[in-house]
């Protein structure tokens, strides 16, 4: 395996390269992960694929900066790792926010890519693919309160690398259970400020950015230019959930090649 830094501009993007001679596969993680987050899916690839592992900007040991958030800017991050190390053409699977970004980068660069694994992008927010049901001036407030809600909160710093990892474990066991592979990508993003204090994931300037996008998002209008083969991957609720499963259908429709499975005892997005 490789580590390294490939540059898009001024921003360095870290990467691990499991290089093979077979086709490439890319992961792209949810926000507010990293890369390790696809260790335990790895031996179902490894041996066949050439496994290319991304930190988005703004994750795990790639830069930070402030801005460059829009899916369409990442999905220019991630096709510079492609030309970097030299793969014309690879198969795509992202998570949640990596789903989103992988859609960018099949619609905006269909000769890049071969196929598309969306385990996210199921619906948009607002639009005639959304999962608002009130008037457009209702979802603004809505988006606007969230946003506020994101300014007033400040980034979150802890005085160890231990009570950074015991704070998230509390979080996440609100929703899964923790085990060592959340530890294990927990303590790979940690990194120390100027103030010695312990921080990890998405700052706080980089979720204002990216949420401030979110809700425009109309992702119908990147499934319809989806050409290669795509694989919609919903767990178990949102295949339950009837909105959702006309949005999906929706999309669907929409793409060249779709197809929908749903992953049985599977939760969005940590598996």
């Amino acid at each position: 395996m490789r580590d390294l830094y490939v540059s898009n501009g001024n921003v360095k993007i870290h990467i691990h390269d499991y290089e093979y001679s077979g086709a490439a596969v890319i992961f792209l993680h949810f926000g507010g992960a990293n890369l390790m987050m696809w260790q335990r899916a790895l031996p179902f690839f490894q041996d066949k694929y050439r496994l290319i592992l991304v930190d988005m900007r703004g994750h795990g040991k790639s830069d930070k900066p402030e801005s460059g958030y829009l899916i369409d800017e990442m999905a220019v991050d991630v096709a510079a790792v492609m030309d970097y190390l030299k793969v014309e053409r690879a198969h795509i699977i992202g998570c949640s926010m990596g789903a989103e970004v992988g859609l960018s980068l099949a619609a905006n660069y269909p000769e890049k890519v071969k196929s598309l694994v969306c385990e996210g992008a199921l619906y948009s927010e607002y639009g005639p693919y959304g999962m608002w049901e009130g008037s457009y001036e209702e979802f603004e407030a809505f988006a606007t309160e969230q946003l506020e809600k994101i300014m007033i909160t400040p980034d979150k710093h802890y005085p160890s690398e231990q009570a950074l990892v015991d704070a998230n474990k509390q979080s996440i066991e609100k929703f899964v259970p923790w085990n060592e592979f959340f530890e294990q990508m927990k303590r790979y993003e940690v990194y120390q400020n100027e103030k010695g204090q312990y921080a990890s994931g998405m700052s706080k300037a980089g979720k204002l950015e990216y949420m401030k996008h979110y809700f425009d998002y109309r992702f119908e209008d990147y499934y319809s230019r989806v050409k290669c083969p795509l694989l919609i991957l919903p767990d178990e609720e949102d295949s339950q959930n009837e909105c959702i499963k006309v949005t999906m259908n929706g999309f669907k429709q929409l793409a060249a090649h779709a197809e929908i499975v749903v992953v049985a005892d599977w939760s969005h997005p940590y598996g």
